[in-house]
């Protein structure tokens, strides 16, 4: 979990922390002690928000989220009208799952899937869920 308060504090200070205080309504030095976990001072989950939100550095968002099991990716803005966005997804999802079935034939050429291939092939595997969840969240918009 340390790593998660870390990842907060590089967003806070590359922001800079100076003003990104006021923004959230702190005192540079409150939330310099809550970043760096000192006694009495607590880390709340709207000032993490917060944090995340201004500075749009979600390193620490997304290492929880790795934590939890989980991913997060942003979402695409649907319009109606923009079928060339639509189109690329549906051209990447192709290309990605493509590239996912190229991966799983080659590993199982010689009948087995060992470690190291099983990663590689679930790195593609997600590469093709994060596009398709990407073409399901755009599409979701437009209903």
């Amino acid at each position: 979990m340390q790593d998660v308060f870390d990842l907060l504090d590089i967003a806070a200070k590359n922001y800079p922390l100076k003003a990104l205080a006021p923004e959230i309504g702190k005192a540079d030095p409150t939330l310099r002690s809550e970043l760096n976990q000192k006694d009495g001072f607590k880390l709340g989950l709207l000032t993490t928000y917060q944090i995340l939100k201004i500075t749009k550095d979600y390193r620490a968002f997304h290492r929880l989220a790795h934590m939890l099991g989980l991913v997060a990716f942003t979402l695409p803005e649907a319009t109606p009208t923009d079928m060339p966005t639509l189109m690329q997804m549906t051209g990447d999802m192709t290309k990605e799952f493509g590239e996912h079935m190229q991966c799983l034939g080659r590993a199982m050429a010689d009948g087995r899937l060992d470690k190291k291939e099983v990663k590689v092939c679930l790195k593609e595997l997600t590469d093709v869920l994060d596009v398709t969840v990407k073409i399901k969240a755009y599409l979701e918009q437009l209903k």
